[in-house]
């Protein structure tokens, strides 16, 4: 049976991050049991792009600033509201989910964009749910409007999701479905360590 230190050892001797495939053969060992210890360790582990697995780094809290933010052109009635800094989210690997909100010229819910252990995820206060709906991560939350709003947000990926075409298109988005999934146990876990 593989154990966590021979994830180490493996990810550690590799050049380049691997896939939970990779590491299962490297490992001689079935790939569920590489996958649970890799998520569940993740002070040992960072999930990569590409589905890749490498081991931790000690990183820094240095704290940095934001870009200066450029002047916008446009005028208040087009522009909506401004910039908004809501909430920011460090978990124990060191990534920061950073979240604001802005008009994005997007019919876009929201967007996310990736800059080394950052996360921004930006809110589309223009998007017509917030008009009706409370800007997540803002103000203090009412249960009745939160509960409506993960109803809405989940009913539209099952919409987006029943859209797609059966093909690889589909499995990708069954894939997105099952790591948020994931994802959602990591967040739940940091917030419990609270």
């Amino acid at each position: 049976m593989v154990t966590l230190d021979d994830i180490v050892r493996i990810l550690r001797k590799s050049p380049a991050p691997l896939t939970v495939s990779e590491v299962a053969s490297e490992a001689g060992s079935d790939i569920r049991s590489c996958d649970a210890l890799l998520w569940d360790n993740p002070e040992h582990f960072v999930w990569q792009p590409g589905h890749k697995w490498t081991v931790s780094r000690t990183r820094t809290h240095a704290r940095r600033s934001d870009p200066p933010l450029t002047p916008d052109a446009r005028s208040p009635d087009t522009s909506g509201a401004a910039h908004s800094q809501l909430r920011a989210v460090t978990l124990s690997t060191g990534l920061t989910i950073a979240v604001d909100r802005r008009p994005l010229d997007s019919d876009a819910v929201f967007s996310v964009r990736s800059t080394g252990n950052r996360i921004a995820l930006t809110l589309n206060s223009a998007h017509e749910i917030f008009t009706e709906l409370p800007m997540p991560f803002a103000g203090a939350p009412e249960e009745s409007s939160y509960k409506q709003l993960c109803e809405v947000l989940l009913s539209a990926w099952a919409l987006y999701e029943d859209g797609i075409p059966e093909g690889p298109a589909r499995r990708w988005a069954q894939d997105a479905r099952s790591f948020w999934g994931r994802r959602v146990v990591e967040m739940l876990r940091e917030s419990s360590d609270d």
